[in-house]
């Protein structure tokens, strides 16, 4: 049980070497360890139930979030 709790806490990033628009959807992936598909899925079905909030939320997490460097 001990192998879940060894893995090293990744800060969320932009991935600019994976993006589509401002890279947060490959960055929230990559943290989540989620696949980068289902997370632009996920977002763009709750974008057609509320437009505006995920706009916002997008927005900011585009001029927030650090962006990973290429190397690492």
């Amino acid at each position: 049980m001990s192998q879940f709790y060894q893995k090293k806490y990744q800060p969320m990033t932009r991935n600019l070497s994976n993006k589509k628009l401002a890279g947060v959807c490959s960055g929230f992936a990559e943290r989540f360890d989620m696949p980068v598909w289902l997370v632009r899925l996920l977002t763009l079905l709750v974008f057609f139930k509320f437009p505006v909030l995920i706009v916002i939320a997008y927005g900011l997490a585009a001029c927030c979030l650090p962006t990973k460097t290429i190397g690492s």
